[in-house]
């Protein structure tokens, strides 16, 4: 049995299966668009304005709420997780913040029909337990260092606390 003679001169053809060259497209390419999205967003698009420079004509406060956490919810939890645009979540009160920017203030809330408000300023979930089972309603508003209503940014969030009798949290 003889060789194949091989001429030095022809070009190397590789043989590659088809799915490996199908697993490194469908792999590879959602890596790389990856990636690229998160090199496009800067500090500036995921933070928002530094603290450190005053903003000229603010956009407005705007409060954004999720519905409960269902898994939390059915143990008869209540978490609703909330962030802000334009506007900090920090506990500085009186006339003087009112001349800060970027923009500072905090968070009202009332259970139900509570004649009085919460004032958070801890940013990020509000926890509620020991609420009856049944229905129930957050409402949530931004407010200014001087505890005022921000006019546009009141989320009212409703939802059933289920009865957990029996059941062990």
């Amino acid at each position: 049995m003889s060789l194949p003679i091989l001429d030095a001169r022809a070009p190397a053809i590789w043989h590659v299966p088809l799915h490996v060259v199908m697993r490194t497209v469908l792999i590879g390419v959602p890596a790389a668009l990856y990636a690229l999205s998160v090199t496009a967003q800067t500090a500036r698009d995921v933070r928002g304005p530094t603290e450190l420079v005053a903003i000229q004509n603010e956009a407005p406060a705007k409060l954004i709420v999720d519905p409960p956490i269902p898994e939390q919810l059915a143990l008869g939890r209540v978490m609703i997780q909330y962030r802000t645009e334009n506007l900090r979540i920090i506990a500085v009160f009186g006339k003087g913040a009112l001349s800060v920017s970027p923009r500072v203030g905090h968070l009202h809330y009332t259970v139900d029909d509570a004649t009085w408000p919460i004032v958070d300023t801890s940013y990020g979930t509000i926890v509620l337990v020991g609420l009856t089972p049944g229905s129930h309603k957050v409402r949530m508003e931004l407010a200014d260092p001087l505890h005022r209503a921000i006019p546009g940014t009141t989320q009212t969030v409703t939802f059933v606390v289920p009865d957990t009798a029996g059941h062990s949290p």
